[in-house]
C-alpha cells in the first residue's frame, strides 16, 4: 500500500507543471480548433471563456493550483536556513490561490476577480521566485547549477512581470506583447519550479516533513520552525 510519506516530493513538482501545461495545450488547442480564439497569440485566459474548454480549465488550473501550493510548502519544510522562510510561505500560498480563482472564474463571468487572481498568481510568484533565488545559496542541498537557473529564471520573471505591466497601460496597441509576456513568463514560472526536482533529488515526503506534521494516513499542514525536518538530518549526516 502506498502511503504519503512514502511519495518522492519531486512527483509534486513534476504534477504542478503537467497540470498547468496539459491544461493550457488542451485550452489552446481546442479553442484555436474550434474557431474560439486566433491561433497567434491569444491571452491564456482568453482560452478558456468558451463551453468546452473552460470547463477543463476550471479542473486542470484548480488541481495545478492544489499542486502548486504543496510545492510551496515542500520548499518551505525542504530548505529550513532560507530567510524570510514565512513570509515566502505566505507569498507562495497567496498565489496559489490566485492562480486557483484564474481557473475557476473567466474574464467574462466576472473580469474583476479573474483579474485580482491573475495578479495575485503572477505578482505573486513572481516575487516568491526572487525570494527563493535569492535565498538559494544558504541551503547546501541546492547545487551552485541550479542556484543559477534559479536566479537566471527569477529574474526573465521580473522582467516580463514589468513589462507586462507596462504594455497593459495601452492594450489596444500592445496586446500581443502582452500575450507574449504571459506566455513566456508562465514557461519561466514552469521552468523554475523544476529546478527543485534537482534539489529534492529521490526525497520522499517523510524526509521532508517534520516528525508529527506527516503520518502514513494523512497530512496535517502546520508551521513549525523548532522541528527539523528529516532531509535535513539525513544531509547533514552525508557531509
Amino acid at each position: 500500500m502506498i502511503t504519503y510519506g512514502s511519495i518522492k516530493v519531486k512527483t509534486i513538482t513534476y504534477s504542478t507543471v503537467l497540470f498547468t501545461w496539459a491544461t493550457i495545450t488542451i485550452c489552446y488547442v481546442t479553442a484555436v480548433s474550434l474557431g474560439h480564439v486566433r491561433p497567434w497569440l491569444p491571452m491564456i485566459s482568453d482560452c478558456a471563456v468558451e463551453a468546452p474548454e473552460s470547463y477543463l480549465s476550471r479542473f486542470g488550473f484548480i488541481i495545478g493550483a492544489t499542486a502548486l501550493f504543496a510545492n510551496v510548502v515542500m520548499v518551505y519544510y525542504g530548505f529550513p536556513e532560507f530567510i524570510l522562510r514565512k513570509t515566502g510561505f505566505v507569498i507562495g500560498a497567496v498565489a496559489s490561490v490566485g492562480l486557483a480563482v484564474v481557473g475557476a472564474v473567466n474574464e467574462h463571468e466576472n473580469n474583476t476577480l479573474h483579474l485580482a487572481g491573475a495578479l495575485s498568481f503572477f505578482v505573486g510568484y513572481v516575487a516568491y521566485m526572487a525570494l527563493v533565488a535569492y535565498n538559494a545559496p544558504t541551503d547546501e542541498k541546492i547545487s551552485p547549477i541550479s542556484v543559477i537557473n534559479k536566479r537566471i529564471f527569477a529574474v526573465m520573471g521580473v522582467v516580463l512581470l514589468v513589462a507586462a505591466g507596462l504594455f497593459s497601460l495601452n492594450l489596444k496597441k500592445y496586446h500581443l506583447y502582452l500575450a507574449i509576456c504571459e506566455w513566456v513568463g508562465t514557461i519561466a514560472i514552469e521552468i523554475f519550479n523544476l529546478t527543485f526536482t534537482q534539489d529534492f533529488e529521490d526525497l520522499t515526503l517523510q524526509e521532508v516533513m517534520p516528525d508529527g506534521v506527516l503520518t502514513a494516513s494523512t497530512v496535517k499542514l502546520g508551521l513549525k520552525d523548532d522541528v527539523k525536518p528529516v532531509a535535513v538530518e539525513k544531509f547533514q549526516s552525508k557531509s
